[in-house]
């Protein structure tokens, strides 16, 4: 009962904020009493941190998975990362965003050092291997694309910018990586990033 209970708080939150979902809400979503449904709940309050914690390991593991698979061509991995992100993103709306950013400030900071370093571990690898094997332009530094693309992610995929611009997150995720990783790559390579992302949302897992 408590999994369902917690399974439906998560997903009212990632949809509606937290400021938004309210206990009398959710007991009825589940049909029983805010008094049988509470101490669930305050469960979930105290441990909103691991929880987090939990989701970005998710990610992590993922991306890390098909950035080791080399069986996969550079441009393909790119792809298919992609595509792991905009997944595990989509379920997160903006009004989550902004709770996150105003409620749980240690949270959102903690999400931004884990954005910033798994950039720099994954994509950072990714590039080095992608200049030795021509995929990847040589004419500009890796740590300069790196920066440049921590930079553009630290002031678009933020609640602030989600909420002025009328984009969702994984739509905001798609423009920016499109718009640096064509950027990155070189004209045989770009050929075959777009022909995996195409290959990729044939299958239904990513919209272009």
């Amino acid at each position: 009962m408590r999994g369902r209970i917690l399974e439906a708080a998560r997903r009212r939150f990632l949809r509606e904020g937290y400021a938004r979902v309210t206990m009398d809400e959710l007991a009825r979503e589940l049909g029983m009493s805010k008094k049988n449904a509470l101490p669930a709940f305050s469960h979930q309050s105290r441990t909103r941190s691991g929880r987090h914690g939990a989701f970005r390991a998710q990610v992590a593991e993922g991306l890390g998975r098909i950035f080791e698979d080399h069986t996969l061509s550079l441009p393909e991995r790119l792809a298919r990362a992609f595509a792991e992100a905009v997944r595990h993103l989509r379920q997160i709306e903006k009004p989550f965003l902004e709770d996150l950013a105003r409620f749980l400030p240690d949270v959102w900071a903690e999400t931004e050092r884990f954005r910033s370093e798994t950039i720099a571990r994954l994509l950072g690898d990714a590039l080095r291997e992608g200049q030795a094997a021509g995929f990847i332009r040589t004419d500009v530094p890796v740590e300069i694309m790196l920066r440049s693309f921590q930079a553009v992610a630290e002031r678009l995929v933020t609640p602030s910018a989600l909420m002025e611009l009328p984009y969702t997150l994984p739509e905001m995720i798609r423009l920016v990586i499109r718009l640096l990783f064509e950027g990155m790559l070189t004209d045989a390579a770009r050929a075959d990033f777009r022909k995996a992302l195409d290959a990729i949302a044939s299958e239904g897992n990513l919209t272009p």
